[in-house]
């Protein structure tokens, strides 16, 4: 085997083994450790979620690109350090994860024109976060009908919203028997898997066995 044959990087006759073939094992020649690139774009997205009463949410998302480091003129100008900085609140009610309010903001943007796409935002009041709100925001603000940067911060949202509705409103955090909201929004949740099945029989023994969580600790030990 190969951990018999070398040591230190060598076979036992001195011979390097960089690069060979050993036991039908291709052994490659260790790399230099490769410097960190330095980013010419960087895009991050944030989302917040904070109850606003009994049956409501608040949820606040931001999206900001910046150009850290080499950046081109763009028609004659100067960029700044952060060319997007897109801010999106929304208040939501319960039951349905229904959008009641909408405000938004371009703290920074390349174009003059641009918050002409934040007046349509306003199409987002009573739509439901749930299964095909996707399609809904991509028919109303999808290419030319809206803002490219605020589309993918609604897609990017959206199922942060899910996730801290379960917080929120904890009777959404157990999921039914029947038919729990994310069966098919991922690969682990997908019908009929492991988990689909383990919720459906109601053993909460399997689902715990599954988790990738430590497990909490007994009060009475």
């Amino acid at each position: 085997m190969i951990d018999d044959q070398m040591k230190d990087g060598q076979m036992k006759d001195g011979q390097t083994i960089d690069g060979q073939t050993i036991d039908g094992q291709t052994i490659d020649a260790p790399r230099p450790e490769t410097a960190r690139r330095e980013p010419v774009h960087v895009r991050t997205i944030r989302v917040e979620i904070a109850p606003a009463g009994a049956d409501e949410m608040e949820v606040t998302a931001t999206l900001v690109d910046e150009r850290p480091a080499n950046a081109r003129p763009w028609f004659g100008s100067d960029p700044p350090p952060v060319i997007h900085d897109m801010r999106l609140g929304l208040r939501l009610r319960n039951p349905g994860l229904v959008i009641t309010e909408v405000r938004s903001d371009m703290v920074s943007h390349p174009y003059t024109i641009c918050p002409e796409a934040l007046p349509p935002l306003q199409q987002l009041v009573g739509l439901s976060i749930g299964r095909g709100f996707t399609r809904e925001v991509n028919e109303r603000f999808g290419r030319q009908r809206g803002c490219a940067h605020f589309t993918a911060l609604i897609h990017a949202m959206a199922p942060a919203v899910r996730q801290g509705a379960g917080v929120v409103f904890p009777e959404l955090e157990g999921p039914s028997a029947s038919a729990p909201w994310f069966v098919d929004t991922c690969q682990a949740w997908r019908s009929e898997g492991p988990l689909h099945r383990l919720v459906r029989a109601g053993d909460e023994a399997g689902l715990r066995a599954l988790t990738a969580f430590p497990p909490r600790p007994d009060p009475a030990g």
